[in-house]
């Protein structure tokens, strides 16, 4: 089919140009039509005897059945008539004369009839599917119809000018060319200004375009040069992998500033520690009670959160747990601190005689000798040994 010339009918009632091709064979006495709208592809292959039946249903002739061999042999020389008539329809000089108009049919995708000087017949088609029609398109006329525009342009003279050898050597050239390296072919043909400019005007004018601009272009303009700004420095900002994981800790609230807290021992401590500042401006007085209830931790905040309160040393401090109290500024209307109430002493008769029994119980445990009789330590008493 790639050596055969597309021949075009139009159906007049929806204004639909048709291409299509023919093909026959006297060895195989068959006949191949191929039929397409530019979108679809439709195609029958009819056989020898498939061409008499078809033939006598359109020209509305009974069927014959030959019953000698006199007549076989007319049958077999009547069908080849048939198809040498089918192969002149099909021609472009044949198909200028012929009818064509598309019918319904219920055994077939898509048929047609054709009349010539009273020679009828019918096409029953089947659709081969999209892919196989983008393929067959692609091939038998997208292709060479860019080789031959490309062929058109870049040839010295018009082609309409050109004789035939001419013609036909310059198309060869093209197709030689094209055959080796169909990639590069295309990109040749496509790229040039001219014919890349018709293209697309006349792909424009197709289509309807409402404001067409387009100029043919002889060459292309100057190539244009690209400007690759880097981004600002300030809007560059480093992100940690563990965000890049989580964005949405990104969109998170800052923390508040830590509060700073001042530690001060319990007021039941007997002993206390103060700085250099405190103890020229403190007394013994100034402590709380011990009854007295500490009042609520208040956390304080910072100054600035890039600043870290100074750490006190506390080496020197009681080995009692201290207490996380806030450190408020003297003020005049604070109430005052009740002094602290004295211990009463004990009797100290009392506490002379505990002292001396005290020591003589520590003296006793010293030299072994408490609780045993005569002040003697006796051997301890085991029993036999058991076997």
């Amino acid at each position: 089919m790639f050596g055969v010339e597309w021949l075009v009918k139009v159906d007049s009632q929806k204004s639909t140009p048709y291409l299509f091709k023919f093909h026959s064979s006297k060895i195989d006495q068959s006949c191949l039509l191929m039929i397409t709208d530019t979108k679809s592809v439709w195609t029958e292959v009819i056989s020898n005897s498939q061409i008499a039946r078809r033939w006598r249903a359109c020209n509305k002739v009974e069927s014959f059945v030959a019953n000698t061999t006199e007549e076989e042999e007319a049958e077999k020389e009547w069908r080849l008539i048939v198809i040498e008539n089918l192969s002149k329809i099909h021609t472009p000089g044949g198909m200028d004369d012929a009818s064509f108009e598309v019918v319904e049919s219920r055994s077939s995708d898509f048929s047609f009839e054709i009349d010539c000087e009273g020679f009828k017949w019918t096409w029953e088609t089947c659709f081969i599917g999209y892919r196989n029609s983008a393929e067959i398109i692609s091939k038998h006329l997208v292709l060479p119809l860019i080789s031959v525009s490309h062929t058109a342009f870049s040839a010295g003279k018009p082609v309409g000018e050109m004789v035939e050898s001419e013609l036909e050597k310059a198309i060869d050239a093209v197709g030689r060319a094209a055959r080796r390296s169909i990639d590069t072919h295309v990109k040749n043909a496509i790229s040039k200004p001219r014919m890349n400019s018709s293209i697309r005007r006349m792909s424009a004018l197709f289509n309807l375009v409402d404001h067409l601009q387009i100029k043919l272009q002889v060459t292309y303009p100057p190539r244009p040069r690209v400007q690759v700004r880097s981004p600002s420095p300030t809007k560059v900002r480093s992100v940690s992998p563990g965000l890049m994981e989580q964005p949405n800790l990104a969109k998170t609230p800052p923390k508040p500033p830590s509060p700073s807290f001042v530690l001060r021992e319990p007021s039941d401590n007997p002993l206390k520690h103060h700085s250099a500042e405190d103890s020229a401006t403190e007394s013994d007085d100034d402590e709380p009670d011990n009854d007295e209830p500490l009042p609520k931790v208040i956390p304080v905040a910072a100054a600035s959160t890039s600043s870290i309160p100074p750490q006190r040393d506390f080496r020197h401090q009681s080995s009692s747990p201290a207490r996380l109290i806030p450190k408020a500024p003297p003020s005049s209307d604070s109430s005052p601190v009740r002094p602290a109430t004295k211990k009463k002493k004990k009797d100290t008769s009392s506490s002379e005689d505990s002292e001396e029994e005290r020591r003589k119980r520590v003296a006793k445990l010293k030299s072994g000798t408490a609780g045993t009789r005569g002040g003697v330590r006796q051997p301890l008493k085991r029993g036999g040994k058991r076997f």
